[in-house]
């Protein structure tokens, strides 16, 4: 924390194609909107400012110093109200956090031999607010997310897959440096965190199921009877609307047991139906089952999607009328190639909260918590809202 005040942020864009002046232009735009030296700034910007990246580290450390600074390079970037994939585009978004405490992280794979392990993974607890850009084929997202549910301990994880470039491209900032692979991000912890929000694209179709036999990803039967003949029951019965919607892209959402019941598809892991199994009665899904977990097939489309978003930001706006801003990380399949219209996350975003400043990036894969464990997605809208903390 550099300054006394309340928490606050802003964000600012430019479309200009030099990338130097871009860096000025935005970075202006956020010290007079914020009234001084943001604690945070994050940068997201497309492949048109890549070459170039440097000015934006540049600026934005020369200019407003910040305690932690990230930046990603995307296909799309969310600014100014609205989706940019198309033409050059700089996004930046600063916080001023008093009571807060922010460090940058910046995490490589080493390799020991026939195994690799993660260096740079901060000591955070489960009350911290985590942001993370990482490259798509150069760091181990599935598996490193998969250790850290399995320790036990991890903080609220948020953020997005960047699409691996060639070697020596700056897609990935981390205060002063560029780097062409690995992950970047920030820490958050002390009087301010990320509320999360995360809106899988899917809406749930029938009833809930439990497995009751299952091998590795196969499921093969649902409540004591063929999961095939299970599925095909459920659409026989559907309506011929909402049948046909599911088997344009069929999914199906998992959970454990324990886990209630919810209205909407919120507290189910969202994953395709790889193959149906006619011959075994089974179907293959993109997740290991395990006996005993809930199943319920969810229908993946524009309705759906925006069903699902528009119902958990109204419920989230109840609990969180005046956030200080939001980050929004969106699968690049959403936008204009699912709703025909550009800015439908953000607009949404706008309805319930109209004054926010929000920025983010159409990824290649979306982090954020299910049921409190950090998951990587896809189709989805990976919101953070910064709010006080409660403690």
């Amino acid at each position: 924390m550099k300054m006394p005040g309340k928490l606050c942020a802003a964000e600012a864009h430019s479309a200009q194609p030099d990338t130097a002046g871009a860096a000025r232009e935005v970075v202006s735009k956020l010290s007079f909107a914020l009234g001084g030296s943001p604690d945070l700034v994050l940068a997201f910007y497309t492949e048109h400012h890549l070459k170039e990246a440097h000015h934006i580290a540049r600026e934005v450390r020369s200019s407003l110093a910040p305690d932690a600074f990230a930046g990603a390079c995307a296909p799309g970037v969310i600014g100014g109200g609205h989706e940019h994939l198309h033409g050059p585009s700089l996004a930046l978004w600063g916080a001023r956090l008093p009571g807060a405490r922010v460090q940058a992280f910046d995490l490589q794979v080493s390799k020991q031999g026939s195994r690799g392990y993660v260096r740079g993974w901060p000591d955070v607890g489960a009350d911290a607010s985590v942001l993370m850009f990482v490259d798509q084929a150069a760091f181990p997202l599935d598996p490193f997310l998969h250790s850290l549910r399995k320790g036990g301990r991890y903080p609220t994880i948020l953020g997005g897959v960047v699409p691996h470039g060639e070697e020596g491209e700056a897609r990935l900032l981390v205060d002063g440096v560029a780097h062409d692979k690995g992950a970047v991000g920030i820490v958050m912890d002390g009087a301010a965190r990320f509320e999360p929000v995360v809106a899988q694209g899917c809406w749930p179709v029938g009833p809930a199921f439990h497995i009751t036999r299952a091998e590795r990803n196969v499921v093969f039967e649902l409540d004591g009877a063929p999961a095939y003949d299970t599925l095909t029951d459920l659409l026989d019965n559907l309506p011929d609307e909402e049948s046909k919607r599911f088997r344009i892209a069929p999914q199906v959402g998992l959970k454990p047991d324990d886990v209630q019941e919810e209205s909407g598809a919120g507290s189910y892991l969202v994953r395709d139906i790889v193959t149906l199994l006619e011959h075994e009665g089974a179907l293959a899904v993109s997740e290991p089952v395990e006996e005993g977990m809930q199943l319920r097939f969810h229908a993946k489309d524009a309705l759906a999607a925006h069903r699902e978003l528009e119902s958990m930001l109204r419920l989230t706006s109840a609990f969180y009328p005046k956030p200080a801003g939001a980050l929004l990380f969106t699968c690049a399949g959403r936008g204009r190639p699912l709703f025909g219209h550009p800015d439908h996350d953000v607009s949404l975003l706008q309805t319930y909260w109209p004054d926010m400043p929000a920025s983010g990036f159409f990824a290649a894969g979306e982090v954020g918590p299910l049921g409190g464990e950090p998951q990587i997605h896809a189709f989805t809208a990976s919101l953070g809202l910064l709010v006080p903390s409660n403690r």
